[in-house]
């Protein structure tokens, strides 16, 4: 950025003032504009069940993942297809996730609020397309899509 404002001022060094004034308010308003239209590289996006399960159907080699943990796995029920990471320990066990950080990544646990940390630390590893069942396998279950038992 700086390289950036050197390169500004060299180039409105012989501008008059009415002129350096004019550019700079185009350029600050610019910088405005694209800050307040682009998506947050921050934040990830929470699905309903519909959703979350056309994403599950449609999104070819997406990652979907359960962080909750191994006893609500195997009594409560999940997704089929789905890896088990408790939320506490995806960072652990990064080995255990996609090598494309660009993997979409469909996160899931009981109610939605243990899976908003975990997809706080994958945007934090890197990963870029984060998606969150924002009503957890209980909101799952209640919208009448299918879980599976045991281990």
């Amino acid at each position: 950025m700086s390289l950036y404002i050197v390169a500004l001022s060299f180039f409105m060094r012989d501008m008059t003032g009415r002129n350096k004034f004019g550019i700079l308010l185009l350029l600050f308003l610019s910088m405005i504009l694209v800050g307040c239209t682009g998506e947050s590289l921050n934040e990830w996006q929470r699905l309903n069940a519909v959703e979350f399960d056309e994403a599950i159907q449609e999104i070819q080699g997406a990652y979907l993942l359960d962080t909750r943990t191994q006893s609500e796995w195997e009594n409560d029920g999940h997704i089929v297809n789905a890896t088990l990471i408790p939320h506490d320990e995806i960072d652990l066990r990064i080995s255990e996730l996609p090598e494309d950080k660009d993997t979409t990544i469909l996160l899931y646990c009981r109610s939605g609020n243990r899976s908003q940390t975990a997809a706080q630390t994958l945007l934090d590893l890197g990963y870029t397309d984060v998606r969150d069942l924002e009503s957890g396998i209980i909101g799952w279950k209640n919208a009448g899509y299918p879980v599976e038992y045991g281990p």
